[in-house]
Order: C-alpha cells, then sequence, then structure tokens
C-alpha cells in the first residue's frame, strides 16, 4: 500500500473565500419568485376552465335490412326494438 493518498481534499484560505459570491442558495431564490407565479397563474386558468359536458349516453346502432331501427331502453342495461 503506498503511503501516500491522493484523496484528500485541498485546504482553502480564509482570504479565498471572501472571492465567492453567488452560489446554489442565490439560485434557488432567484427562481422561487417566478415558480410562484407560474403556479398561481395555472391555478387561475384551471379553476376558470368550465367543466366539460358530460357525455352523452350510449346507444346502440340496430339495423334491419339494412334499416336503422330505433333502440328502447329496458333500464337494465340492455335494448329493444320494434320490429
Amino acid at each position: 500500500m503506498p503511503a501516500h493518498h491522493d484523496d484528500e481534499l485541498p485546504t482553502l484560505d480564509a482570504s479565498d473565500l471572501a472571492q465567492v459570491t453567488g452560489g446554489t442558495g442565490d439560485d434557488m431564490s432567484s427562481m422561487m419568485l417566478p415558480m410562484m407565479m407560474m403556479m398561481m397563474m395555472r391555478n387561475r386558468a384551471s379553476a376558470a376552465a368550465p367543466a366539460p359536458a358530460p357525455a352523452p349516453a350510449w346507444k346502440p346502432k340496430i339495423m334491419v335490412d339494412g334499416v336503422e331501427q330505433q333502440p328502447t331502453s329496458s333500464g337494465n342495461g340492455t335494448f329493444t326494438s320494434e320490429v
């Protein structure tokens, strides 16, 4: 095993740290206001949107000799036709 370790981090002088500006904290705070405004606009837009119209009830297409017949619902999910 070698006696010298290259995995140690170098040390910094305090005078070097005085020149450091910005960083993750500044980046996040500058993004926070636009993100909040976008979220508020999205909430406002979704609240103002009208509810979609309900889908019409499904009715089967009954054909007799190529002529469409009017179906009559029996109330239990089945349909009949007057032929």
